[in-house]
């Protein structure tokens, strides 16, 4: 697969798990196509995510139904699955644990550093997510494969089967679909959807 496809892979399923935003809300049917085309035997969940988009047309009702979703799946309450990988790693489940750190410490190990504007934590599953569209568009494959194998893909593991479990309108659907692209390269062409 070409390495700007790659990119543009990570940073589709990057932006549908940073919080809801109008510009993502409005094109996610850009979004279904990508996935759509790059990622064989996710048909079902497409159909599901076109549903979604005919039911909750462009603009503020689509967005609203995105908020209600992800609210109590990644925020507040009893969230249904923690975006950081601290979370998951960590004795006590606490986020900013040793995780995030070692997070850290790999971007900084490849030159890129984490500002305070990003307003997220190193080991939310999108800012993963954009580190390996970075890495994947920069050409660095051996670097990206370090970080999927030790960092992104055992985060994957944990997260995805809850993100998947909450039947959530969008999210289960797209982790499904990320499930499948991740593990799918994994085997190096063998399909297991």
């Amino acid at each position: 697969m070409d390495k700007s496809i790659i990119a543009e892979l990570y940073l589709s399923f990057a932006a549908i798990f940073h919080r809801p935003n109008q510009d993502v809300s409005d094109h996610l049917e850009e979004l279904i196509i990508l996935w759509s085309e790059e990622i064989p035997g996710i048909d079902m969940q497409t159909q599901e995510l076109k549903n979604f988009c005919h039911q909750f047309l462009q603009g503020e009702q689509r967005l609203n139904a995105l908020w209600e979703h992800y609210i109590p799946l990644f925020e507040t309450g009893a969230v249904e699955a923690s975006p950081y990988a601290s979370v998951y790693f960590e004795v006590e489940g606490r986020v900013l644990g040793k995780e995030a750190f070692n997070v850290k410490q790999f971007y900084a190990k490849c030159g890129y550093a984490m500002g305070t504007e990003s307003g997220e934590l190193p080991d939310h599953l999108a800012v993963e997510l954009e580190f390996c569209a970075l890495l994947a568009q920069n050409g660095q494959e051996y670097t990206l494969k370090e970080f999927e194998e030790n960092h992104l893909n055992p985060f994957l593991k944990c997260i995805l089967p809850k993100i998947k479990n909450s039947s959530r309108p969008v999210y289960a659907a797209v982790a499904t679909i990320l499930e499948v692209k991740q593990f799918n390269l994994l085997k190096e062409g063998d399909f297991v959807g």
